[in-house]
Formats: C-alpha cells, sequence, structure tokens
C-alpha cells in the first residue's frame, strides 16, 4: 500500500512544482489542491470523481484550484495559453510570461471525461530514458502533470526488485546481474523478449537507480499520479528453470529466446509472488501493475483454455500479493499477431479476468485500433492510446484530426463505451510536440473538434505571435505531414543500410516507417519557406527555429532519397558519370543534414553519449553504458540482427560517423567496380560494411559534434541550404 499523504502535501507539492515553471513569478499564483473526498478505507490515489480544475484570475493574482496536483498543473497549462498566449513544451520549458498577468476571472470548471491519462510505453525507458537523471526527470514529471498525466507507467529502477527475487529464489548475484543485462535493453527483459544481453548490470547502476526510482514515484504521488509498477508474466533465468526442474518453454522474439514458466509449474507462483512482493517493499504500490507474457511473440498454446490459464495465472500472482490488483494490459499481441488471437482465443484470454481487474492498453488507436475487432474487450476498461514513435523513427508525422476526435468517436460507440482514458504510449518521444498538445486537451475536453482553429491557439502560443504567414505555414503542415494514412513517417534513405544487391536502394528498417519518397508532399516546400521567412535571428534558438531544423531535415530526407535512387539507376545501367554526379549530391546530402541538426541540442548525439557515461562509476562501467547507447541506436542485437537500425535517428554525429561512412563505402566500391568493369560485389560489400558497423559500436572516442559555440545557428544554416534544395511551392 502507498502512504496517504499528509494534508496539505498536495498543496506544498503544487506550489513547488509553480516555482520550478515560472520562477520568481510564481509568488503571483495560488495552487489550491481540492483533493477528493476520503474515508477510512479509502486511499490516498484511489479515484472516485473525474479530475477538475478551475482557474480564478484577478487582482489579488491567479488562482489554480483543482482535484490533484496534476489538476492545478493542467489549470496553469490552460491560464499561459488562453490568458497569455505561451506554453510550456519539452521544447520550450520557459513561459514568456507579460508583465502584468491577465485578468480573465473566475472561469468555467473544466472536468476531464477520462479517469486515466496515461503515459510511457515500456520500450520508452530504452529509446529515450535510459540515461535520464534525476534532474532531466524532475523537469519530465512536470511536463506530465501540466498535461494531465494521471497513469504513468513508472520502470524505473525496478531491477532492484528482480535482483532481490532472484537472490531470494537461489540465484548467486552474478548470474542475476548477467540475467538483467545492459540498462539500455532493460525494458526489453521486462517484457519478455530477451535477457543476459549486453551486461551484466553492475550493482552502482542498480543501487543508483533504486534512489531515482524511489524520488520519481514520490514525485508523482505528490503531484496526485497512480504510476503502474511490473507484474510478473513468467520470464526468468533458464538456470533457474535448470535447478528447479521446472516446466517452461522457449519463446524466440527476433535474434533472441527467452525461457517462460509454464503457468501450472508451481514456481510461477513462487517466483512472481516474491518478486512483487519484493517491489512493494522497495517502492510501495498503486495497485496497478503492467504485464505482457506475449507481448510480440506467439503463445506456445492454441487452446483457448490454455490461454484462459496463463491470463490467470499472471493475474493471480498479482492479487496473491495485492488484493486489490489491477492488471495493465498492452493490447499490441492482438494486432501484431491477429492471426494467432482469434476471436475466440482473445475473448478466452480476457474473459478470464473480471472486468474491474484490467485495463487494457489499445496502443495504436490512432492507426490500428483493436477495439474495434474485439467488440470493446468485452467490456473491460480501455485506455484510447497514441503511439506516433516507433523507436524514434525520424520524419514529421501524425495524425492531428484522428487524434483530435478518435477517443470521443470509440466512447460513442456501441463498442467502445468502456472507453476509461486516453495515452500517449510512444516508444520515443521528442517529437512532433504538436501533436503532445492536442492530445493533452483531448484528455480534459473528450474532443476538438476544429483542429485548424486549435492550430492558431498553437500557433500564438509556441511563437508568440500568429502572422498569416506562420498560420498558413501550419495549414500546409496539418494538410500534409500531419494528415498521413501511412503507419509512420516516409523512411529515410540516410538510415536506411546500403546494399549492393538487387536494385541497389537501401534497406528500411523494420520500424514500420512509410515508404521513401524523392518527392516532398504537396505544400512541404511552401510551408518551409514560409517558415524561414517568418523567422528571425530571436527565433532561431527556440520553438520556430526547432520547427524550421523539422522541416528542413524533411526536405532533405526527401532530396537524400532522390539522389540515392538516381545513383543506384545509373549504377545498375553502369553510367559512370551520372553515378558520380548523383552519388556525390547524395553525400552532400548526408552531411548538410548533419550540418543542420547540429544546430539544435535536441538532435545530438554526444548529448546521448555523455548521458550513458555519466552513470559509470569506473571507466569500465562507463564503457559498458556506451556500447548500450550506440547498438541500441545502430545494430540493435547481434551483428545480423533483423532489428538493425531500428532505432535509427537523424542526431547530429550519429549521422557524420556513421550513416554518412556507410553511404561513402557503397559509392567507393560500385565506383570501384564501374572502373574495372567488374559486378558488384554485394557479399564483400556486406562483409565490410558490417565489421564498420561494429567497429563504430566499439569505438569509444567520442564523436566530435560540434560544440554550441562552433555550430551555426539554425536560421543561418538553413538559409544556406534553401537555394540549393529549391523544391515547387506548388
Amino acid at each position: 500500500m502507498t502512504p496517504r499523504q499528509e494534508p496539505g502535501a498536495g498543496n506544498q507539492a503544487a506550489q513547488q512544482l509553480l516555482g520550478r515553471l515560472l520562477g520568481d513569478r510564481a509568488a503571483e499564483f495560488t495552487a489550491d489542491v481540492v483533493p477528493q473526498g476520503l474515508g477510512p478505507d479509502r486511499y490516498e490515489n484511489d479515484w472516485y470523481e473525474n479530475d477538475w480544475y478551475e482557474v480564478d484570475a484577478g487582482p489579488a493574482g491567479v488562482t489554480l484550484r483543482g482535484s490533484s496536483g496534476v489538476a492545478v498543473a493542467s489549470a496553469l497549462r490552460w491560464y499561459l495559453r488562453t490568458g497569455c498566449g505561451t506554453q510550456i513544451t519539452w521544447d520550450a520549458p520557459v513561459p514568456r510570461l507579460p508583465d502584468r498577468l491577465p485578468r480573465t476571472g473566475t472561469a468555467a470548471r473544466t472536468t476531464s471525461p477520462h479517469l486515466h491519462r496515461y503515459h510511457f510505453n515500456v520500450c520508452t525507458f530504452g529509446y529515450t530514458t535510459a540515461f535520464w537523471d534525476w534532474a532531466r526527470w524532475e523537469r519530465h514529471i512536470d511536463w506530465m502533470a501540466l498535461h494531465g498525466v494521471t497513469t504513468p507507467l513508472a520502470m524505473t529502477g525496478l531491477e532492484a526488485a528482480w535482483q532481490r527475487a532472484l537472490l531470494n529464489v537461489g540465484l548467486d548475484d552474478e548470474t542475476a546481474r548477467r540475467f538483467l543485462g545492459g540498462p539500455a535493453y532493460l525494458p526489453w527483459n521486462w517484457l519478455a523478449s530477451l535477457d543476459s544481453w549486453s551486461g551484466p548490470l553492475p550493482q552502482s547502476w542498480i543501487d543508483g537507480h533504486t534512489d531515482l526510482g524511489l524520488r520519481i514515484l514520490d514525485r508523482e504521488r505528490a503531484l496526485g499520479m497512480r504510476p503502474v509498477l511490473q507484474g510478473f508474466s513468467g520470464h526468468v533465468p533458464r538456470e533457474l528453470i535448470t535447478n528447479r526442474g521446472a516446466r517452461s518453454t522457449t519463446l524466440p522474439w527476433w535474434d533472441f529466446e527467452v525461457g517462460m514458466l509454464d503457468p501450472r509449474d508451481p514456481l510461477f507462483e513462487e517466483f512472481g509472488t516474491t518478486l512483487l512482493t519484493e517491489q512493494t517493499r522497495l517502492f510501495g504500490t498503486d495497485h496497478l501493475y503492467a504485464a505482457d507474457p506475449f507481448i510480440e511473440t506467439t503463445p506456445p498454446v492454441s487452446d483457448p483454455a490454455d490461454l484462459a490459464r496463463v491470463a490467470r495465472a499472471v493475474h493471480g500472482v498479482m492479487t496473491a500479493v495485492d488484493d486489490r490488483a489491477t492488471w495493465v494490459l498492452q493490447a499490441w499481441p492482438f494486432s501484431y499477431r491477429s492471426r494467432y488471437w482469434t476471436p475466440e482465443r482473445t475473448r478466452a484470454f480476457l474473459d478470464a479476468i473480471p472486468d474491474d481487474g484490467m485495463l487494457i492498453l489499445d496502443l495504436w488507436a490512432e492507426h490500428r485500433p483493436v477495439w474495434q475487432r474485439t467488440d470493446g474487450y468485452s467490456g473491460k476498461p480501455w485506455v484510447w492510446c497514441m503511439l506516433h514513435s516507433l523507436g524514434g523513427r525520424p520524419g514529421l508525422y501524425g495524425k492531428l484530426d484522428e487524434i483530435a476526435t478518435g477517443a470521443a468517436r470509440a466512447r460513442d460507440d456501441a463498442r467502445g463505451g468502456s472507453l476509461a482514458g486516453v495515452g500517449a504510449s510512444m516508444e520515443a518521444f521528442g517529437g512532433d510536440p504538436v501533436l503532445y498538445e492536442l492530445l493533452a486537451d483531448v484528455a480534459w475536453q473528450g474532443a476538438v473538434d476544429d483542429v485548424q482553429a486549435w492550430l492558431e491557439t498553437w500557433t500564438r502560443a509556441r511563437y508568440g505571435r500568429a502572422t498569416p504567414g506562420l498560420l498558413r505555414a501550419w495549414e500546409l503542415l496539418h494538410d500534409s505531414v500531419y494528415a498521413s494514412d501511412a503507419p509512420g513517417p516516409p523512411g529515410s534513405v540516410v538510415v536506411g543500410r546500403p546494399t549492393l544487391a538487387g536494385d541497389l536502394r537501401h534497406e528500411l528498417p523494420v520500424h514500420l516507417a512509410g515508404p521513401a519518397s524523392p518527392d516532398p508532399p504537396p505544400g512541404l516546400a511552401e510551408a518551409w519557406a514560409l517558415l524561414a521567412d517568418e523567422a528571425t535571428e530571436r527565433d532561431s534558438a527556440g520553438p520556430l527555429g526547432r520547427d524550421l531544423c523539422d522541416v528542413t531535415a524533411q526536405v532533405l530526407t526527401h532530396a537524400a532519397c532522390e539522389r540515392q535512387w538516381q545513383a543506384a539507376d545509373a549504377a545498375l545501367a553502369r553510367d559512370a558519370d551520372r553515378f558520380h554526379r548523383a552519388a556525390g549530391e547524395l553525400l552532400d546530402t548526408i552531411e548538410d543534414l548533419d550540418v543542420l541538426l547540429a544546430t539544435r541540442p535536441e538532435y545530438r548525439l554526444d548529448a546521448w553519449l555523455a548521458d550513458a557515461r555519466s552513470w559509470g562509476t569506473t571507466p569500465a562501467e562507463a564503457d559498458l553504458y556506451e556500447a548500450g547507447a550506440r547498438r541500441l541506436l545502430t545494430l540493435w542485437g547481434h551483428t545480423r540482427s533483423k532489428l538493425h537500425d531500428y532505432s535509427g535517428r537523424h542526431w547530429a554525429g550519429l549521422v557524420r560517423t556513421f550513416y554518412l561512412p556507410r553511404w561513402q563505402s557503397w559509392y567507393e566500391h560500385i565506383a570501384r567496380a564501374l572502373k574495372t568493369g567488374s559486378p558488384y560485389p554485394a557479399e564483400e560489400f556486406e562483409a565490410t560494411l558490417l565489421a564498420e558497423e561494429e567497429r563504430w559500436a566499439a569505438d569509444r572516442s567520442g564523436t566530435t559534434a560540434p560544440g554550441p559555440d562552433t555550430a551555426g545557428t539554425t536560421l543561418d544554416v538553413v538559409r544556406t541550404l534553401m537555394p540549393r534544395y529549391r523544391v515547387s511551392r506548388g
């Protein structure tokens, strides 16, 4: 059980949040947390009414009143945007406040229609937050509160509970830490997808992240959030299975295999309850537990009754430790393995658990919803989630109109009536902030019916002005990259692995991007020109500079595709002159992309690697963490992993030191073959490429990215690039 807060603790936490976000101006704001009624059998973090907030802005200052710290923070966000024409986003954390706060009077109470406003994906704890420190976490928790998050997944530090549980059931410490693997890959251990990879996990990491995990949970709970901790799905070390002679099966996932206990074996309940008991002792509980026994694997049984047995075993471990447990289940398998999950099997699995014992996350509801073909999850509470980003794939992308109204339409549908929330389930985040601002409004309003009008408010809050040029740019972006029918942004040729086989065109990673295209979508070039025309030197380092960088990078992505395809076609035609010209332009474009990205702090490989190394207490530990950080973005797994480049990014340093040398090698191998009149050496090139990738992953010499004082400003770089990449504005 999580301890109840002392009276007034909610006000204190909310007022401290205002201080962090507003600095000295926080004195002009008052936080007033009015918690839901508590009786002798109620717990501080239970919900019995929907969250609400009110804003009263008068001569004495601005009072932000709400049912929790999250509600008060959401009230601040509403006032900043509607009253002050500003906002706080992850790329613009400091709001522009007027000298005198507007006296907007008392606004009508806003009540959220959603009990759950969910945040995170298990994979986010690898692709984005793996190496965050407390300062970075504190900033993001404040952002979550501002954006109404009530139900965040909380995975940081849980390796300590695993270590204790494994020792308690008889494994030695070395085996336990080897099973856990490296920190960048812990999420896939929790997902029962891999283990014993990129480790062993140092004790200093476990100890440091136990403390960090506690700080995260304490802050989230102080603001009224109800974090989701981990359940148990059956994944254990194979050494433990062997030692106990336990019934088990081996499940493959891409390049890996894991041992899964048979739910009928006594060790399933023994270890599961041991794990959750240790987790509760270390971190408390809010009675929500995430467990996914078959997230991307095929269950080893076919009989619906056997699937029901698995579900009861997973939930039974939770309730054996916590009789008020709710299982938080991702619906991803029902789509990812849709051929296996027939209606009969899905129904048997879900119906094995009482409706009030499960909360289901429809993980990709904006693109591939599951609720429609599962009959609304047979009446179980579920959350409409925006997945948006798989692995941090680069490119502008989103479905603004679907995000604006998708959850409301689901709730109005007879099959979706048990909808209990909305959420963001991105595997990685930091891109396309417009989507997350819109989703936050949906979380409180239920729907946004006029996206174009909403974008006008967004533009003014983001840039401090809403000129005709800026409004037209966002109208064009809304109608193009943010109205996509594809599962992701156009695939990046830059990130794609070169090949000398077949048509010589690049290989796209398996991160479900859209097809690569040499042609920018209609309107993108005009939006690019409009943003560049509107930007000033003062804007360059702020949100307008960020958006200008993103649009420019998208234009360069299409240009790289055009030039790579031209070079490939020329090589197939054995036209050396045309090949040299097109391939040279391709390499120039990749270099230009790196120069552009170096102007933005969001897109720097050196920052990612520095964060990884900062956790090392010895040089060997720092090297271990950097090794995982490098590999996750590139090879992902083994040398020939099919997951290669799944988490590829457009980051300065990564583009220049990893992607550019791959394409230079491609160019050199073709050029030699054209000169000698020999066939293109596909196998030789592949071997060379894989060796180069492994050398990069093993390198510890740094990326030599330009420092802040040597990188050009975004606007200067864009103005240099525009004449070279002028495309039709039609």
